[in-house]
This record gives structure tokens, sequence and C-alpha cells, in this order.
């Protein structure tokens, strides 16, 4: 057997497929059901919240928190270290006209917090990993290092992919390539990652830390990749769940992945749809 030989998606290639992504699921509209409960049994609609956004890439769902969700927003530090997502990003936060600060940092265990920025005594009244730990060599460990910054009333809210997940396309994938290509949970989104891990994992490590689950289901529109029409972009969004340009694969891995794809979906008003849980974690500070 022959190995795949395609690289990993490029900063560019990982901006312009999530755009695609982001034009053609229900994920916002799910994610806000479930920010929605998260804002008003909190109260965060009614006081001013401090927020940490890890992962804010074009701060689009944030700039829905506070337009369309009622989140009182008074202040928020972004870190996002993708630079075709940065200037999108200071663009929406300045719209919000709330202060601000950005840091282009990765987030991990010795992450620390510019010297000159707003965040005051560091801690946070929520927190959010909006589908970004993905991009981390140690989620888990990232999520236990954020929740040094929760106040005691805090709470982080952690969005990620439930079952059924991108991980079985991303692991075929994964599975048939040359390692030193393609080395896997070396892209810039490990979609290996699943809810239930990080659900397992903090109820096996850390039994103490208040956790909750919301999940409400979503679907992706594939009909055009399903039906092979040929419209322009119509693999963008297969090659983001895989992390690689899906047009670069071997015809034999093209065949099979589109062949797990059309089992996985569903007709729904005569368009081929992709189904799948979105699932909103949320952790409350242990000092509680």
């Amino acid at each position: 057997m022959v190995l795949e030989s395609t690289p990993p998606l490029s900063e560019e290639g990982y901006a312009r497929t999530f755009a695609t992504l982001v034009a053609i699921t229900t994920e916002y509209i799910a994610m806000s059901k479930i920010a929605r409960q998260v804002i008003t049994d909190n109260n965060f609609d009614k006081k001013p919240v401090h927020m940490l956004s890890v992962g804010a890439g074009t701060g689009h769902f944030e700039g829905e928190m506070v337009r369309e969700l009622g989140l009182k927003l008074e202040y928020i530090y972004a870190i996002e270290p993708n630079p075709k997502h940065v200037a999108e990003l200071e663009t929406a936060l300045k719209s919000l006209e709330v202060k601000y600060d950005i840091s282009k940092s990765f987030f991990n265990k010795d992450f620390k917090f510019d010297k000159e920025c707003e965040s005051g005594r560091q801690q946070f009244d929520l927190i959010l990993f909006s589908h970004s730990l993905y991009g981390f060599d140690d989620p888990f460990e990232a999520v236990t290092h954020a929740t040094n910054f929760l106040k005691p009333s805090g709470k982080m809210l952690i969005f990620n992919q439930g079952d059924p997940s991108s991980a079985q396309l991303y692991t075929y994938l994964a599975n048939n390539s040359d390692p030193s290509i393609f080395p896997a949970g070396k892209t810039i989104g490990d979609h290996s990652l699943t809810a239930g891990k990080i659900i397992s994992h903090f109820r096996d490590t850390s039994p103490d830390l208040p956790l909750s689950i919301l999940e409400e289901m979503t679907y992706v529109d594939m009909d055009n990749f399903v039906r092979k029409t040929g419209e322009p972009g119509c693999d963008h969004v297969v090659s983001f769940f895989l992390q690689a340009e899906y047009g670069d694969l071997s015809r034999e891995a093209q065949d099979h992945i589109h062949e797990m794809v059309a089992a996985e979906c569903e007709v729904i008003e005569g368009r081929y749809c992709r189904r799948h849980a979105c699932v909103g974690i949320v952790l409350s500070s242990s000092d509680a």
C-alpha cells in the first residue's frame, strides 16, 4: 500500500476551509442556544463580564454573544496565534465598543498575561474555548491551566465536536499517510479530539472539578460534495475535517473518504447533510 503524501493544511488553507464550514453549518445556531443558557443561568446578561477567549479566531462568535445573546461584556482578552485571523478579530472587537486586548501567543501552561493588558487581577468571569482545543499539543493541560484564571464564581465554556465527529476521517488519513509528511496530532487542528475524550479525562483526573454538559444537534450541508457537483470549494469542508487538501489526495483515498462522508449523511429538505452533536462542556471553579 502506498502511503498518502499530502501535507497538512497551511494557515491560509485552514482559514479558507474554515470560512467555508462557517457558511454551511448550523453549528453556530446550536452554539448560540448553549451559550445563551450559560449566560442567563449565571446572570452574565446582568452583571459586567470580564472574558478570556482562547483561540478567538475572527471574533465572530464573541460578537454574537454580545449582540444577540445579551452578554454584558465589559472587557475581553482574546488569544489568537493564527495571523490570518488577527486583523478580522481586531475589527470585530473594536465594533463591540468594549475594552479589549489581543495576544498572538500560544496558550499553554507557561502562558502569562502581558503586563500592560487590562486584565487586572488576571481572573475572569467567563473563559471560552470555542472549538479551539483541537489546536493544542496538550488540550487537557491548556484547560487545567486556564482554570487558574477563573474567578470563584466563574465559568469555563468549552465547545467541541461530539459524535458522530470528524475524528474518523482525520484518523483514516493519519493512519494512511507518510508520518514524516502528515504527522498525526501535529496539524493545525487535531480533529481526533472529541468532547467525550475531554469529559472522560477531567472526570477521571479531576473528579472534584464541577462539570456539566449541554448538547444540541447540528448539521453541515454536504450536498455539493456528496453529489460531486463540481461547485468551487465543494470539498473545502472535507479538507477542513481532514486537515489536508482533499483534492491533493490519491484517487483511492478520495473515493474512500467520499464513501465515508456519504454514509454519514441523511437527506434533509432534499439535500445531503451530515448531523453531529455540538457539545458545550461547562467547568466551574473548584473554589466556588
